[in-house]
């Protein structure tokens, strides 16, 4: 069975940012913390996501920005200045 998901896993088109963090599949947590999948994937409370999920109209930051991904928020975006980590050079 855990062949047959991690074969699956591998050849899907989707759920490649998922899958390039975390490429086994397992039955087990992995050693990152739940909010650190959600950054490094973009799941979770980001405009970006939201807008994919048709959860809101706009992927626009409340900054004003129109980039509501996670690395806006962890380098950019004005409302949380005080967080804000190096951004990774290009």
């Amino acid at each position: 069975m855990m062949e047959n998901w991690q074969s699956d896993r591998e050849d899907e088109d989707t759920g490649r940012s998922t899958f390039n963090i975390l490429p086994r599949v397992s039955t087990h947590p992995c050693c990152w913390k739940r909010e650190e999948i959600l950054f490094f994937t973009g799941h979770g409370p980001f405009p970006s996501y939201l807008k994919r999920v048709n959860l809101t109209l706009t992927a626009n930051c409340a900054c004003g920005s129109t980039n509501g991904i996670p690395l806006h928020y962890a380098t950019e975006c004005s409302l949380t200045a005080s967080f804000h980590v190096t951004k990774p050079a290009q």
